[in-house]
């Protein structure tokens, strides 16, 4: 009887023991915490603003202080003569500089409605003092010779002279004159105030005049085409308006020993003032006496131009250059970090592709003279900064993309590479009683790829990390 009791006592135990377990259990799996939600923090969009940077220069060197008018803000050059303007919008915007005792310059930059955000252009000025005027007596006897005399051109050197890594891209290759024959004035039919007591003061300036217009629009591939403005040499004649009884004649000196241009290549234009643009005359460029000669009837802006071709290549974004890189891993953190500053260099403005002066040896064959090569690669050095609106070289900006907050249990990764095209140049010449074609490259950079990403993951998920939005 005592063995059944103590078997009931027994089997009493052992079912309030489970009972126990149970009720532990249920009460366990009843308070596990749930998985915290990830904090959420909205983060802002990237400001859109677009960069106008340009310089102003000198007889090849940076020129501080000038005031710089994009459209309707002002700056001023620094002491190296770069101005910098944010704008917020796409449109044309007209930049212009007109310091006292200088010849006034502008263009237009257009930021074009399919311009990436963080887009730059860069635009450059060459400014060139105003030459002093020479009296020219209306009852001169003999022809009157008026040379260029400005300040800015009194020691420009000889082209061949001139080394193809020491040239000055923003100079004149060579100075322009006007000969004026006897009576080829007449005060009959001039403006009021042009001819005073018999005669006419007369200036000639030769400068590099600024692109037309300098864009941001990205285009596909621009095949060869012809490409306008870029002058052999370009002058300015006062007063203008001067109007002459038969044409008179500018010329210039072959810049380049040893090469001519085709006669078809070459062009007079002529800087229309009631519009503003350049235009093309019907008169003839020929060449004598290895002098390049136009006429003319009346005073204005004058350029001899040769043809240039341009092929401009497909945007290409380039991996192994990073502008900028930041990352922060938040996977296994609920709360949101804020307030992350991702910045990136800019890089702008553009440079050679090769050696110039090989791609001329190249071009035109054994035996050409280091003359033939320095003066060439000084046209063509300076061709390429009238298409590229720009002197070469490039610069480096710190600029910020984005302030950033990354969510709780999100992964930020964020990198910056850098865009360019190549733009190619290419001209005809006769060499040896042949014609050579000799082409050049400049790589372009065009703005910045913008990479950010964020990946949020699931907590829950088996080893902390999975699925993401």
């Amino acid at each position: 009887m005592k063995s059944v009791k103590w078997l009931y006592v027994t089997a009493l135990a052992i079912a309030l023991g489970m009972l126990s377990f149970g009720t532990v259990a249920c009460h366990d799996d009843d308070d596990d915490p749930k998985p915290e939600e990830g904090e959420v923090v909205e983060t802002p969009k990237p400001v859109v603003e677009y960069y106008i940077m340009g310089t102003v220069t000198s007889k090849g060197t940076g020129k501080s202080g000038v005031k710089v008018k994009v459209g309707d803000k002002d700056c001023t050059t620094d002491s190296e003569g770069k101005f910098s303007v944010t704008e917020s919008n796409t449109g044309t915007y007209e930049v212009s500089v007109a310091p006292a005792g200088y010849l006034s310059q502008k263009t237009s930059v257009k930021i074009a409605d399919n311009a990436e955000n963080r887009s730059v252009v860069t635009v450059a000025f060459a400014l060139t003092e105003e030459s002093p005027k020479e009296v020219v007596k209306l009852d001169a006897t003999e022809k009157t010779t008026v040379e260029d005399k400005s300040e800015s051109n009194v020691d420009l050197p000889k082209p061949e002279e001139v080394k193809p890594e020491e040239v000055v891209e923003d100079r004149p290759l060579a100075k322009v004159e006007i000969e004026i024959p006897v009576g080829a004035i007449e005060e009959a039919g001039q403006k009021p105030g042009i001819v005073d007591n018999g005669k006419v003061d007369i200036s000639v300036t030769t400068f590099v005049p600024a692109p037309k217009e300098v864009v941001t629009e990205v285009k596909p591939t621009e095949e060869i085409k012809t490409v306008e403005n870029i002058p052999l040499a370009a002058a300015h004649f006062e007063p203008t308006g001067l109007k002459f009884k038969e044409a008179v004649t500018i010329s210039i000196p072959n810049p380049i020993p040893g090469i001519t241009f085709p006669n078809e290549s070459m062009r007079l234009t002529y800087l229309n003032p009631e519009t503003g643009e350049w235009e093309k005359q019907t008169a003839d460029v020929t060449l004598e006496n290895d002098d390049y000669k136009a006429p003319v009837t009346h005073f204005s802006a004058y350029a001899i131009e040769n043809e240039i071709n341009s092929t401009v290549s497909k945007e290409v974004v380039l991996k192994d250059e990073v502008l900028g890189q930041a990352s922060r891993d938040n996977s296994e953190n609920p709360k949101a970090v804020t307030g992350i500053v991702l910045k990136y260099t800019e890089k702008a403005g553009w440079d050679y592709v090769g050696d110039i002066a090989q791609a001329i040896k190249n071009a035109l064959g054994t035996g050409v003279t280091d003359a033939t090569v320095n003066a060439m690669a000084a046209y063509l050095k300076t061709r390429m900064y009238s298409l590229m609106g720009s002197t070469s070289g490039i610069t480096t900006t710190e600029r910020t993309y984005n302030t950033v907050n990354v969510n709780g249990y999100t992964e930020m990764n964020y990198a910056c590479y850098a865009k360019t095209r190549t733009t190619t140049l290419t001209t005809k010449v006769i060499y040896d009683g042949q014609q050579k074609t000799i082409s050049i490259s400049a790589k372009r950079y065009t703005g910045a790829d913008q990479q950010y990403k964020t990946v949020t993951y699931n907590p829950t998920h088996s080893g902390g990390k999975g699925g993401s939005i």
